[in-house]
């Protein structure tokens, strides 16, 4: 790779990257820290951040065609788009989530029903979705700023802040697990309340350094130019639709397979929660690589250099996957250093997570792949209708009937029903590759926008 497409790779992948790696961590604070009240407290704090996942979902459909649209209105050297673009989606946003708000106050109990009958499980759930109803909004805005800042390349400040609030929480989580000193032990409520408080700080942080610098996205630069909001309607709303339709049916999707497990047993759930951390640290990792990709393709179409980015696609599409592999072979050999740390080797739990560790450090290059696919090429060039077909088909046509008949019709160990999620993942990369190669998504998306600009002008 050229000197300077790999500075600016390692400019926007490492940062994203790291801030990843450490959203993981935070994670996985959140589930082993509780393990000593139980495995319904575990559980509890795994499905509770599945439901969270869902709407995140929607949270990252939202922010991903901000990045898609601001990457190359950047590229194009039009850097005031992403102000009208970033007040689209941050206010579209809060209004989709108000429903969602409103069921966890009123009847979080009535949705957990429908996935456990375990009652300390859904006792434990329910309060902490309660409480943190005020993290969705939050998370939402500082989702909508991070987005519009990586695809400006700016990429620094979003670790830094994203840095201070994961250490906050990792720190009142156990102060408040616990009740540590003057704090009061609220157990998995503990987590909740943490989580909140550090998005909060976060989003503070966020708001004070953007008017320090005078930056183009401050609060009181977007109330002041929200009349620029017009002229990306059309297209954030063309590009938003299926990414927010794909997303939400995909975080849906990855609920089902979480219910399948609580189905299979608490003890299979709880492995669930206990593995999904460690595989988001491996897969955060490369979504920081990818999310470079889809950032310098994106300013490349904007440029209208479909050349280099296919060169990049090419280029990413090789060497994502091997780099996987060679990780997910390290993360397996260093099993026996960290797996004991988290959990009893004689406790039951403990074997059950070895296997589906076995699953993940073997198997994650294919889905490292399709993120390459799907996120870093697809999606960069607007191709988002395509990605949403293929998603439904591969999750709900393949990949989500074998796991029901591998746990209901065959009765597998559920090791073989986590294993089902490979049908899906096969597929999507057949599809998306054939997609790739005829190169349909080498588009620039700014030129509707240029002409909705000259349109308001006169």
């Amino acid at each position: 790779m050229h000197p300077t497409r790999l500075q600016q790779l390692i400019r926007l992948a490492l940062p994203t990257a790291l801030q990843n790696m450490l959203v993981s961590v935070l994670g996985m604070s959140d589930v082993f820290m509780v393990t000593a009240l139980g495995a319904a407290a575990v559980a509890a704090i795994g499905i509770s951040a599945k439901l969270h996942f869902v709407l995140i979902m929607i949270m990252a459909g939202l922010g991903t065609a901000i990045s898609i649209l601001v990457a190359q209105h950047h590229g194009r050297g039009n850097h005031k788009a992403a102000q009208g673009i970033l007040s689209l989606g941050v206010l579209s946003g809060l209004a989709l989530l108000v429903p969602f708000a409103l069921v966890f106050l009123f009847a979080p109990e009535l949705l957990l029903g429908l996935l456990t009958q375990d009652e300390n499980l859904i006792r434990y759930a329910s309060g902490y979705l309660r409480i943190t109803i005020p993290l969705l909004f939050l998370t939402h805005v500082i989702i909508c700023y991070e987005s519009a800042l990586r695809a400006r390349s700016e990429t620094v400040a979003p670790l830094v802040l994203a840095t201070v609030a994961i250490v906050l929480n990792i720190a009142l989580n156990y102060l408040l697990i616990y009740g540590i000193g003057p704090f009061p032990q609220l157990g998995v409520t503990g987590v909740a309340v943490a989580s909140v408080i550090a998005r909060t700080v976060q989003l503070l942080l966020f708001l004070v350094y953007l008017a320090m610098r005078r930056h183009p996205l401050r609060l009181t630069s977007l109330y002041q130019t929200r009349q620029l909001m017009r002229p990306y309607l059309k297209s954030y709303r063309s590009a938003a639709a299926p990414l927010t339709v794909n997303f939400t049916l995909w975080g849906f999707g990855t609920f089902i397979y979480h219910g399948i497990a609580s189905h299979v047993g608490t003890e299979a759930l709880a492995s669930l929660s206990l593995i999904s951390p460690i595989e988001g640290m491996y897969h955060a990792l490369f979504f920081g690589f990818v999310t470079a990709c889809s950032v310098l393709i994106g300013q490349n179409l904007g440029r209208n250099n479909f050349d280099e980015a296919e060169l990049l696609a090419r280029r990413f599409t090789l060497f994502a996957p091997i780099a996987s592999v060679l990780f997910g072979l390290l993360l397996f050999l260093l099993k026996p250093v960290y797996l004991p740390l988290l959990l009893d080797p004689t406790d039951s739990l403990y074997r059950l997570c070895e296997q589906l560790l076995f699953v993940v450090c073997f198997t994650s290059w294919i889905k490292t792949l399709n993120m390459v696919l799907i996120i870093g090429i697809l999606r960069a060039g607007g191709d988002n209708k395509y990605v949403l077909a293929t998603d439904m088909i591969a999750m709900w046509l393949l990949g989500i009937p074998a796991s029901f008949v591998a746990a209901f019709v065959f009765e597998l160990g559920y090791v073989w029903v986590y294993a089902m999620v490979l049908v899906e993942e096969f597929a999507k990369a057949t599809l998306s590759f054939r997609r790739a190669k005829k190169r349909i998504w080498l588009r620039n998306l700014t030129e509707d926008d240029a002409a909705g600009l000259e349109a308001e002008a006169a």
